[in-house]
């Protein structure tokens, strides 16, 4: 008898199978919607709130969808900074850079990692110089990251040279003007000469 009620159950299975009955549970594999630029972009909003698993998240998977978007591999380098994780922020860098050695965020970054570690001062002028040597016009950050670099080699006269430069292409970025002319003082130089950048004023009237 039991013999017979197994055989029965093991052939109600099978003939389910066969027919296709509705009631086993099918498997339904969903397409990931969003594109690697808007992974990366969600990353950037995580990262904005201090989310720094949730963002690295969505920038390993905006990886996933294009390997090559160095973009979001300079992001993770970030990242890994601010957690305190600079192995893993410098390995990110490079990795960026041997994509793409005119990155010049990438680049920048480094260098600027290699300066709050107080070491690679010359890697870090090395890769930095790469990345800006065929830009007709470098960025202000980069330009005053490169002063930085030359005072901590010894070569004053070629850090005055970058960070006047800085002082000349910085915009409306208060914060960055103020750490140029921090830099400049530390030269014996007065700061940006004949020019400022307002203080934004405060629409808070409470």
């Amino acid at each position: 008898m039991k013999k017979y009620t197994i055989n029965f159950v093991f052939f109600l299975l099978f003939s389910c199978l066969l027919s296709g009955c509705s009631y086993f549970p099918k498997l339904v594999l969903l397409q990931d919607p969003l594109t690697a630029e808007e992974h990366n972009n969600l990353g950037v909003a995580y990262e904005k709130e201090g989310k720094y698993e949730l963002a690295l998240r969505e920038y390993k998977k905006a990886l996933d969808k294009k390997p090559n978007l160095t973009t979001s591999i300079v992001n993770m380098g970030n990242v890994y900074s601010k957690q305190g994780k600079y192995k893993q922020a410098e390995k990110s860098y490079l990795n960026a850079l041997k994509k793409d050695e005119k990155n010049i965020e990438a680049a920048n970054n480094l260098a600027s990692l290699y300066i709050a570690l107080n070491k690679n001062y010359e890697k870090g002028l090395e890769y930095l110089t790469k990345a800006t040597s065929s830009h007709d016009q470098i960025p202000a950050y980069a330009l005053d990251t490169l002063g930085v670099l030359y005072h901590r080699l010894g070569n004053e006269l070629k850090a005055k040279e970058m960070l006047l430069k800085a002082c000349e292409s910085v915009d409306d970025d208060r914060a960055l003007f103020e750490e140029i002319e921090v830099h400049l003082r530390e030269l014996g130089e007065d700061g940006c000469k004949n020019k400022s950048i307002q203080q934004p004023v405060s629409l808070d009237k409470s």
